[in-house]
This record gives structure tokens, sequence and C-alpha cells, in this order.
């Protein structure tokens, strides 16, 4: 199991249980106690937890922002982090950045301090997690909000991008296959996305190894769709030889480990 599965699971014990402990924790994951304690280390800097002698308890004041996803549930939270830092250091002060919907595009909103960009998304977490950024310029474009999301889309949506030029657009996925090509959530988001492909001079795949062998509900294009893909360490052996078959630039989180 990976440290980040690892950490996963000991934040659905805790939402279940309220506590958990170092020593029943090492012997449920066969890890070493240091082990354990590095963990809990990693999640009480996060604000998930408060640690206490032989264990830890549920932080239950920590609240997420109104309109934040519920990312610090998220077993893959930490990948996805990592993954932001990668595409912060590809963005230049004067850019005009696209920022797809979802947490891994979250993360890459979260790595722009400092930066004097105009960020464009039809995403209203992300540009929540922006209303406080010096420097950057938000655009929302409005539209049609899909029920239990952040997400706009539609006609607005589309008519919001008429007109205007993107740098890099960093696109998020809910699947990668081999023969399915990249998917998204639902046809109102592959339309949306083909009109940022058409403003945008650069487009990036971003999407943590999870997102490898599976699949989402509609198909947004073929795996060599773009020239650049930002994922981890652990994305199957198969999709990096595709990758360097088709010329296509993968960017792993292997160095800032």
């Amino acid at each position: 199991m990976f440290a980040i599965e690892r950490l996963g699971k000991i934040k659905e014990i805790l939402l279940k249980q309220k506590r958990v402990d170092v020593y029943e924790l090492s012997e449920l994951f066969s890890v070493t106690e240091v082990t354990i304690r590095r963990d809990l280390d990693k999640l009480e800097q996060a604000g998930f937890l408060v640690k206490i002698y032989g264990g830890a308890v549920l932080n239950e004041e920590s609240e997420p922002d109104a309109l934040s996803p519920a990312s610090e549930n998220d077993a893959y939270l930490e990948q996805k982090r990592m993954i932001g830092k990668i595409a912060g250091q590809m963005i230049e002060n004067g850019d005009a950045i696209y920022l797809s919907p979802g947490t891994t595009c979250l993360e890459i909103a979260r790595n722009l301090k400092n930066k004097r960009v105009t960020v464009v998304t039809n995403d209203m977490a992300i540009g929540f997690a922006l209303k406080d950024s010096a420097g950057i310029k938000v655009i929302v474009t409005g539209g049609d909000l899909m029920p239990s999301t952040s997400t706009l889309v539609g006609g607005f949506a589309q008519q919001a991008l008429d007109g205007i030029f993107i740098n890099k657009a960093f696109i998020g996925i809910k699947g990668a296959h081999m023969d399915a090509g990249y998917t998204v959530g639902s046809h109102e988001e592959v339309m949306v996305i083909h009109s940022v492909k058409k403003i945008s001079n650069e487009v990036i795949v971003v999407a943590d190894y999870s997102k490898f062998n599976t699949t989402g509900f509609a198909r947004l294009g073929d795996l060599n769709m773009t020239k650049k893909v930002i994922t981890n360490k652990q994305v199957p052996s198969d999709y990096k030889k595709l990758y360097f078959e088709n010329a296509v630039k993968l960017y792993t989180t292997f160095e800032l480990e």
C-alpha cells in the first residue's frame, strides 16, 4: 500500500471512529509505529486531526470553505498537491490560463501566490479560492450550474470564452484509458473544453495516477490530444511508453517527493 493510500484509510477511520490508536494502526497496516506517527504528523499539519498521547482525534473544528470541494477526504490529495506545484512552476507572470473544474486544478490555483496572471475558469470553487489573491485577475465564465458541483457549463459558459486568448489551459479528467482515451463526467463538460482548446496556445492534461485505466462518462479525445501531461511517478508503464512514442512530454512528481 502506498503512503497516500494509507493516509486515506486513516482519514476514513477517523471520520467513523473520531479517534485512532498508533499501535492499532501499525498492526492494521503492517508498518512501524514510527511510520504511523509520521502519517499522523502530516494529517495534523493539514488540520485534519489533533495528536494525543498514543494516537489522535478528529479535528471537528476544521470546516471546509462553503464553495470548496471536500478535498481533505480525498485519498489522492497529496498527489494532487504535488501536481499543483509542478503546474505552478510552468505558469509565468503575464500568462492568461484556464483551469478546468475539479480538485486537481484547485490545487494549481493554490500555487499561484505571488503570480501576476489572469485565471479563466468555469469552476466557482476555484474562483472563490482566488478571491483574495492580489495580482490575479479572475474570470468565472457563468453558465448552468451542474447539480451537486461547482461546475458551470452550457451556452453561457462557452460564450464567455469567445474573443479571448489563453496561453496555457490545464484540463482535469475523470479517466485515461488505452481504448477510450481521455474521458470526463459529462458531454456538457466536453463542449466547454473543446471551446477552450480553440482559444488556447497550449493544452496540458493534469491527472493523478488513479485516473489511469479508468473511464468517465463522456469521451474527450485521444491520449495524444495534448503534448504535455502532469501526473505522478506511479503512472502505469504502458502509458509512459505510449506518451514517449507520441512525443507527449510527461511530467511527474518524482523530483518533488
